[in-house]
């Protein structure tokens, strides 16, 4: 990767990872970096709320609304 991450699969996490990507209609590569992509939006809902018991600030309800809506659209999304 370019960022100089090298990930190795072993034998039965390569298979089911072909398996789950051939399943919804991509290659193995997107497949991943999909999965990675989801892993990380729900790391930045928990940093949001971890930063809000600390302060005790809000975001505004659009950028929230906003984020959900994108969210819905991906999981809603045709794979």
């Amino acid at each position: 990767m370019a960022d100089g991450f090298d990930i190795q699969l072993n034998e039965d996490q390569a298979r089911r990872l072909k398996a789950a990507a051939e399943a919804s209609g991509v290659d193995p590569e997107t497949y991943f970096m999909q999965a990675l992509e989801r892993a990380m939006d729900d790391g930045e809902e928990a940093r949001r709320w971890a930063e809000y018991q600390r302060t005790g600030e809000t975001i505004p309800v659009e950028e929230a609304l906003a984020t959900f809506s994108r969210v819905l659209s991906e999981k809603l999304a045709p794979r």
